[in-house]
């Protein structure tokens, strides 16, 4: 009797899991009014979604190739989606800290969203956990894209200008990685250049605590 309540116990953990795995890789419908940015649209009734595991330059940022690769992502995505119907899988995680949904988007004819920035170099890899679904295929198609040049990779990897410098605000002496969401809230007289972190470290400044958060910005360097 005792084996059996176990079995039992065991058989019904097992659907719990199973019926979680499904659940969280349900697709909903939806339609999508405009592309915000390259990584960010719009539904129809207001909701913002940002396209799970990938991140694309802003297309406010205030720094001039950082500008540019975000203008082009914003493009890309809109030719891409605007206007269609959509399918929206879901990961474990369905919000961000921002309270945007978080989406892995498919076309109605099968195109696969977060993909296609990747593989064509408009975004790059971020995968934040739980999510992380599609991480193996995701890194792939960022390193094929670093490989072959494309977008953002054309230049950045071998960039020592501008996409590399950091950006400071005067007022917090915090730093930013030039393509930081937070300096779109900053007023230009309040920034400041660093041509690198030790420069930027020497003069009083801390590297932001997001971009430390992704491991972007190592303050031990």
């Amino acid at each position: 009797m005792k084996s059996w309540k176990s079995f039992k116990s065991l058989f019904l953990f097992y659907l719990f899991f199973l019926s979680s795995v499904c659940l969280a890789a349900e697709r909903q419908s939806a339609v999508v009014d405009i592309a915000l940015t390259g990584d960010t649209i719009r539904l129809k009734g207001g909701k913002i979604l940002k396209y799970n595991g990938i991140e694309c330059y802003s297309p406010e940022s205030k720094i001039g190739l950082s500008k540019t690769y975000g203008t082009q992502a914003h493009e890309f995505n809109q030719k891409l989606i605007a206007g269609k119907k959509i399918e929206i899988e879901w990961g474990p995680k369905l919000r961000d800290k921002n309270n945007r949904l978080l989406g892995y988007v498919f076309t109605e004819d099968g195109l696969f969203v977060n993909e296609e920035l990747l593989k064509n170099g408009y975004a790059k890899a971020r995968i934040i956990a739980p999510n992380t679904h599609y991480a193996d295929e995701f890194k792939s198609l960022e390193s094929l894209a670093k490989r072959n040049k494309k977008g953002i990779w054309e230049k950045e990897p071998d960039d020592g200008g501008t996409q590399k410098k950091l950006v400071g605000e005067k007022n917090t002496k915090i730093y930013y990685l030039p393509d930081s969401p937070e300096l779109d809230h900053i007023p230009q007289a309040q920034l400041v250049y660093f041509d690198s972190r030790v420069n930027a470290k020497a003069a009083g400044y801390t590297a932001c605590f997001t971009c430390r958060q992704k491991g972007e910005l190592d303050e031990s360097e």
